[in-house]
């Protein structure tokens, strides 16, 4: 997804996100097998170019951590210093995080991105991978957008890695295709009944325009505003600065 890319289809109409929540629960304990296969192992290459971004961020927020996959990247990235908390709706993904490591785990606690628990500028950065668009469905990107930018001390930045649209014709088909035939296979076998094939779409092909996230960015207060799309677009980050 480019900034030149034209707005993608209007929001769906909002789901409560602790039904979402509660949807991802159910998912937690196949759930980073399921990111392994679903992006044929690449999905730590995705994470960890949001944490060379996040390098010089002593204290940093992981937003939706899910199995905190990221948050462990970063803590390994600070070893002896620097702050990392995981924060999740989802007690079940909380449980996976916190048993999916060794020493030196990050800080985890229970809540979502538009109430965050935390005094104003708590933080040096905020981040999450493939949770923004969760947010967008949610109905609540723009709150978390503001509390994100509340928690940041002056100068901090907020990450977002999320799946997007590539914009090259033929990457695009490849990869709706891929989507539509390898990531269903992959889910249905790991979740059974509990794979929310319907959601995962929806989610994907509703995520807006750079132009309208770009706005959106602005208005929580957020004064430069960069998307780097990563793998020809497949995934992007969306990096804002206080």
């Amino acid at each position: 997804m480019t900034g030149g890319e034209t707005p993608g289809p209007a929001r769906p109409k909002d789901q409560d996100t602790a039904a979402i929540g509660k949807m991802f629960s159910g998912l937690a304990p196949a759930y980073r097998r399921f990111n392994r296969f679903s992006s044929l192992g690449l999905d730590g290459r995705w994470r960890r170019a949001a944490v060379q971004v996040l390098h010089e961020a002593p204290d940093v927020l992981d937003v939706g951590t899910g199995t905190g996959d990221l948050a462990w990247m970063l803590k390994a990235d600070r070893p002896g210093a620097g702050r990392v908390v995981g924060l999740d709706l989802s007690a079940e993904m909380l449980a996976q995080a916190a048993r999916s490591g060794g020493r030196g785990s990050p800080e985890w606690l229970q809540g979502g991105a538009d109430k965050l628990p935390f005094p104003d500028g708590s933080f040096d950065a905020v981040t999450s991978a493939y949770v923004m668009r969760n947010l967008w469905v949610g109905g609540v990107l723009e709150s978390s957008l503001r509390e994100a930018a509340r928690v940041l001390r002056p100068g901090g930045r907020l990450v977002f890695l999320d799946l997007t649209r590539p914009s090259n014709p033929l990457l695009r088909f490849g990869h709706r295709l891929y989507s539509k035939t390898v990531v269903p296979l992959v889910g249905r076998m790991l979740f059974g009944d509990r794979w929310p094939g319907d959601y995962l779409k929806t989610s994907i092909e509703a995520l807006p325009s750079v132009d309208v996230l770009r706005g959106f960015f602005e208005a929580a207060g957020f004064g430069q505003f960069e998307c780097r799309p990563l793998w020809g677009g497949i995934v992007s980050l969306f990096i804002g600065r206080c």
